[in-house]
């Protein structure tokens, strides 16, 4: 499988315009090449939005589109766009808010930027006044420092794909199947998440058996899908990381991320007699979200637009 036939069905999540235009015609009249902007996780970076001070932050793993707390768009007056108005947000392909949006211009860190606007009515609410990923930026460089370096640290490169439109991310492609990997710092979870047919691809490859019950975890703006947790009898290997437990979403029906090949669960009854019937559906999605706790000996994470790139400084082993 080719990765970037693979990345093209892993994402997520994606923002869904009301009206026409494509995505390479939003991008190439919102992107703009710029300095570097250097931020920590959570960390409030000045803002102003249509001339008002806003406190956004950046994401590396999120939704890339300048998202707006509903709170204030109230107080600062914004009206959606009177066509190409309103928006939806998809999580793997099943609609979970409805929203608008509306071309303005904001300026981040000193810089100045005219891009599309979303948010979202029903979505609990942002902390701060927004959020943005590194393709909606203006700067051409974008990294997120979250630790220290020393004289051990070394440089990881890795191949920058996605959109303004979806998200920022890598991929891997190993014998027999390919994932679209993000690196999400803002997430709290302990192990990475992998979609279903992503965490059947692996386990195939790597031994992995599932275990314990189920638990919810935070997808995005409030979305929760139920996880089990996976071991592998060999670990995955992932540029400078390795993971021998892995976070696997089950239950994936509710949505198009897809099954995949059943994993070996280590709490099933063998006398337990099981009837499915198949359905062909959407493609399966094969993501893996790797979590700041994934990225312990790591300290810096670049997503450079300009050379395609994401760098990520990590410890040796």
């Amino acid at each position: 499988m080719q990765l970037r036939q693979s990345a093209a069905f892993c994402v997520f999540f994606v923002l869904i315009l009301g009206g026409n235009a494509s995505p390479a015609q939003q991008a190439s009249a919102e992107s703009a090449a710029g300095p570097e902007l250097t931020v920590r996780p959570g960390e409030v970076v000045t803002a102003t939005v249509e001339g008002a001070p806003a406190a956004i932050r950046v994401l590396s793993g999120g939704p890339d589109r300048l998202l707006l707390d509903p709170d204030y768009v109230a107080r600062r007056g914004i009206k959606p766009a009177p066509f190409l108005g309103r928006g939806n947000l998809n999580v793997a392909g099943r609609r979970e808010f409805k929203g608008w949006n509306r071309p303005l211009d904001f300026v981040i860190d000193g810089v100045r930027q005219k891009g599309r606007a979303f948010w979202f009515a029903g979505a609990p609410p942002i902390e701060g006044d927004g959020t943005i990923g590194p393709w909606a930026l203006p700067q051409s460089r974008v990294t997120l420092v979250f630790g220290g370096n020393d004289a051990r640290t070394q440089r990881h490169d890795f191949p920058l794909f996605g959109d303004i439109s979806s998200s920022s991310f890598t991929g891997y492609r190993g014998a027999t199947f390919g994932l679209a990997v993000s690196f999400d710092l803002d997430a709290t979870e302990q192990y990475p998440v992998a979609s279903a047919a992503a965490g059947a691809a692996i386990a195939k490859a790597y031994g992995g058996q599932l275990s314990g019950p189920s638990w919810d975890i935070d997808i995005l703006l409030g979305v929760k899908r139920p996880v089990r947790l996976m071991t592998l009898s060999q670990p995955f290997v992932f540029g400078p990381l390795s993971f021998d437990r892995i976070a696997v979403r089950v239950r994936d029906r509710i949505d198009s991320a897809g099954r995949g090949d059943p994993i070996p669960d280590g709490t099933e009854d063998p006398s337990e007699i099981v009837v499915a019937a198949t359905k062909k559906g959407p493609q399966p999605r094969y993501g893996l979200n790797i979590p700041r706790a994934g990225l312990s000996r790591c300290s810096k994470l670049t997503f450079d637009k300009a050379a395609k790139r994401i760098e990520l400084w990590c410890n040796p082993a």
